[in-house]
């Protein structure tokens, strides 16, 4: 947290990202609709062309992370009910499965963001 790998001289000069193959969405939460730390963000990624799902959890873990497990889970669900090619709408019981197990892979930690969920307060 609050460090990175590169050398003093070095310097990232641009990030190239592939065109989407599927839909994307990222949401962010936060205390105001503005330029602020987010009280936790999460994104996701369908790939139709290689049936994979991508994620990625923000300010709910010490560093961003994947939600691997659900990526997978979803991908075989997607696979199994035959969305993929039909691109039908996610039934609300799959969407909910999915969300717990991309809350299972958060480890959120007190901080100035907020408290966990279990009722603790905001370290400061």
């Amino acid at each position: 947290m609050k460090r990175n790998e590169l050398a003093e001289d070095e310097l990232i000069a641009a990030v190239l990202l592939p065109e989407a193959t599927g839909p994307q969405q990222f949401c962010k939460v936060g205390t105001r609709n503005a330029m602020v730390i987010a009280v936790s963000a999460f994104a996701c990624a369908l790939h139709p062309d290689r049936k994979a799902v991508g994620t990625g959890i923000g300010s709910a873990a010490p560093t961003p992370r994947r939600a691997t497990g659900a990526e997978e889970f979803l991908a075989g669900e997607l696979e199994a009910a035959g969305l993929w090619d039909s691109r039908g709408e996610l039934p609300d019981t799959l969407a909910r499965a999915f969300g717990e197990r991309v809350a299972a892979a958060a480890s959120p930690i007190d901080d100035v963001r907020g408290a966990r969920p279990t009722g603790g307060t905001p370290s400061r």
